[in-house]
């Protein structure tokens, strides 16, 4: 998409993950969940289990109990099987509870919750009898499926520019596709019958030429035959379809070859592989114990199970029903009707599923209350002691709360910032008043949920996606804390995106001095000189809040030993307003990652970044410019930055209210400076200025008091916090 230069603030160079390797299944890099701690309340009345694909799952009683569940009689009438809000049918059979569980389509999480509680009635899975064939044809042959995918290229932009797209479009990718290259693949199948079948490649346009029809082909080869091409037009997610005729595809190893080497319908065509699905005629054994029947009509016999397979129909797997009435004789045989999905299961043929104990919490008390909400690790919450104590010295009420519980309490077991909007919004709207002001986030957080590359962090607090123009999607902290659901924020929403106990240990003990120090009357405002708009802008925005002229340093395209200059010389206010990207101010490097290592002052300036990008504290596998500066002994201890492209135009309306909030004497703390600018942008309709609000965050705490020029450090006292 083209902009005018003088209109955006940054430059594309970011926003692409890449690892070498292919793996031939999907497979997904799970962080185990870390046990509670030692002194934390577990729960003894229910334990969650975690499912991450579909399939029966059987749970041994011997299991539950060593996970410490108490059950007084190990039937449905005392349990109750549920995955958020629904319940979900099992049966018992003899010392161990089975169900259907399904894999998560929540891109948050890389596993199901399902919460097993003891003492209430559950759903017993319905029983019926087999039906009877509407035909006497004897299956001799089934369809197997066999998925492809590996998930190594992160494309936020995938939506920017697909109006096809579908909101949950997949914005992780295997690999390019180039003009003049190839890409081959291998692959197993236990067994086939005739070796027909169809392999279905979706894939997703990355170049346009409107010029030419179709202007995106490649064809497929599968052990050394060519069986199809496919063909699509624009940058679209397309899913090609191509038969494989009879005689190709062969039990054991295969090849399969995506070529895009011969000459196309265009010279510029590159696409984004997503993934790859093999159908193929297969014997109707099972496989491991199992067997998944769908779409046959006739009678099957039911053959290489370990012993008589329990039989299921999962045509509606949200309500499985156990099928009775088979024969006892051998062979066993079944008959399927259409449109009815049959699973047999042998002994072995059960997945297990992770057993964890969940936290007992008082998160739903009616005597709660707070004006701080620290959301963090169980980890890193030691570590805050003295920045609680210091609130509660100033009258603020503060409660840390430790993620883990948010989940188990308001997620129904789910890892996911659904979980945490469900708490911030039932504390809002139900502890003791005066509802709570701020939400401060303590903890790391990344755009990779499911940890395809193994790069998460362990002390996580996720952030929610949303939609943005520039970029296709970005994290919002602000979504936190939107109760009312007019996607602005609520309460004042800050975090410190680290990963230690070092980290936030230091980031206390430099909060609190920063607010103990004197500011010196001095504002720096540097701009960007590539482009005239970034200076008559910081211009405007000197001009327009209470400065005056000698206390102003201006500085237009600043070397970055110029920034850090005027920063160690003293400033308590640094704005900077130009183009950025994670690493940088400016294209010209006005200042970067080695620049922040020669920061010094002890009084660091409150830093407002009025640019894109740098303060994207989620890439995997880079660390933002805001996060160095947050890790830096001389770095800010408050700062404001964005996670996504956003254009000045719409920057300089939230920067002239949060500026003239900054010098606002009657606004004590900084997340109410914050709050009140992304309030001022709420009145307007326009979608450039919610961006603004979803996507500028404030890195610091946001109870942390604003030292100004001439101002007292605040005095710890028992009387209420001055708004």
């Amino acid at each position: 998409m083209h902009r005018p230069s003088q209109t955006h603030c940054a430059f594309r160079s970011v926003w692409l993950l890449v690892l070498s390797g292919l793996f031939w299944l999907t497979a997904v890099s799970c962080r185990p969940a870390p046990p509670p701690p030692p002194d934390a309340a577990v729960a003894s009345d229910r334990v969650k289990l975690m499912v991450n694909q579909d399939g029966f799952v059987r749970v041994a009683q011997a299991d539950l109990a060593a996970a410490g569940l108490e059950i007084a009689a190990f039937d449905a009438a005392n349990l109750q099987l549920s995955q958020g809000e629904t319940a979900v049918p099992f049966i018992i059979d003899q010392d161990a509870l089975i169900f259907y569980g399904q894999a998560p389509t929540d891109r948050y999480t890389s596993q199901r919750a399902y919460v097993l509680t003891s003492g209430i009635a559950g759903e017993k899975m319905v029983e019926t009898a087999v039906s009877t064939p509407d035909s006497v044809t004897a299956v001799s042959a089934i369809t197997r499926t066999l998925r492809l995918e590996e998930n190594l290229i992160y494309k936020s932009e995938a939506r920017d520019f697909l109006e096809n797209a579908p909101a949950d479009a997949d914005v992780w990718f295997w690999q390019p596709l180039r003009q003049g290259n190839s890409l081959p693949f291998e692959f197993d199948l236990p067994a086939v019958t005739d070796g027909s079948g169809q392999i279905r490649v979706q894939i997703k346009g990355e170049t346009y030429n409107l010029e030419v029809e179709n202007d995106h082909d490649f064809d497929l080869i599968v052990n050394g035959q060519l069986i199809g091409t496919i063909r699509f037009d624009g940058q679209i997610y397309y899913t090609g379809v191509v038969d494989v005729p009879a005689g190709v595809l062969q039990a054991g190893t295969n090849t399969l070859v995506l070529d895009n080497k011969p000459e196309g319908a265009t010279f510029l065509d590159i696409m984004d592989l997503n993934w790859m699905a093999v159908d193929y005629a297969a014997p109707p054994g099972a496989i491991n114990d199992e067997l998944i029947l769908s779409g046959k009509n006739g009678v099957l016999t039911l053959t290489d199970f370990s012993a008589a397979p329990a039989l299921f129909d999962i045509t509606n797997p949200e309500a499985p029903q156990k099928l009775t009435g088979t024969s006892a004789a051998e062979p066993l045989t079944l008959a399927v009707q259409t449109g009815q999905t049959i699973a047999a299961i042998g002994p072995q043929g059960y997945q297990s599923a992770e057993i964890l104990p969940m936290r007992a919490s008082s998160l739903r008390g009616a005597d709660n209350g707070a004006d701080l909400l620290i959301v963090t690790t169980d980890a890193l919450a030691p570590a805050l002691e003295p920045l609680v104590a210091a609130r509660q010295a100033e009258g603020l009420r503060v409660a840390v709360v430790p993620v883990a519980e948010i989940y188990d309490e308001f997620g129904g077991g789910a890892a996911s910032p659904d979980s945490i909007s469900a708490f911030v919004a039932y504390a809002a709207q139900n502890w003791q008043a005066p509802a709570p002001r701020y939400l401060f986030l303590v903890g790391d957080a990344t755009s990779d949920y499911q940890n395809y590359l193994g790069l998460a962090p362990v002390n996580h607090v996720p952030s929610p996606m949303v939609p943005v123009s520039f970029s296709g999607e970005t994290v919002s902290d602000a979504r936190l804390a939107d109760i009312d659901g007019d996607t602005y924020p609520d309460l004042a929403v800050g975090r410190w995106p680290v990963d230690s106990l070092t980290a936030v240990e230091s980031l206390v003990t430099r909060t609190l001095a920063y607010e103990s120090g004197t500011a010196v009357d001095l504002a720096l405002f540097a701009a960007d000189g590539t482009d005239g708009s970034f200076a008559s802008m910081a211009q405007r925005l000197s001009e327009g809040s209470r400065f005056t002229e000698s206390q102003v340093s201006l500085l237009t395209s600043p070397s970055a030993a110029d920034v850090v200059a005027n920063w160690n010389a003293g400033t308590w206010l640094a704005t900077y307003i130009g183009h950025g990207s994670l690493a940088q101010w400016g294209k010209e490097n006005i200042f970067t990652l080695d620049a922040v290592k020669e920061l010094q002052t002890a009084m660091p300036p409150i830093v407002i970044q009025l640019t894109c990008l740098t303060g994207l504290f989620t890439q995997p596998d880079q660390t933002s410019l805001t996060e160095i500066m947050l890790a830096h002994e001389g770095g800010p201890v408050l700062t404001v930055a964005a996670t996504s492209l956003t254009l000045s135009a719409s920057q300089e309306p939230f920067a002239a209210a949060l500026l003239s909030n900054l010098q606002d004497t009657a606004v004590a703390r900084i997340g109410d400076a914050f709050q009140n600018a992304k309030l001022a942008l709420a009145a307007s309709p326009s979608a450039d200025l919610h961006e603004i609000s979803d996507t500028f965050t404030l890195f610091g705490d946001p109870s942390a008091h604003i030292v100004r020029p001439n101002s007292n450090p605040p005095a710890s006292s028992a009387a209420p916090p001055t708004p």
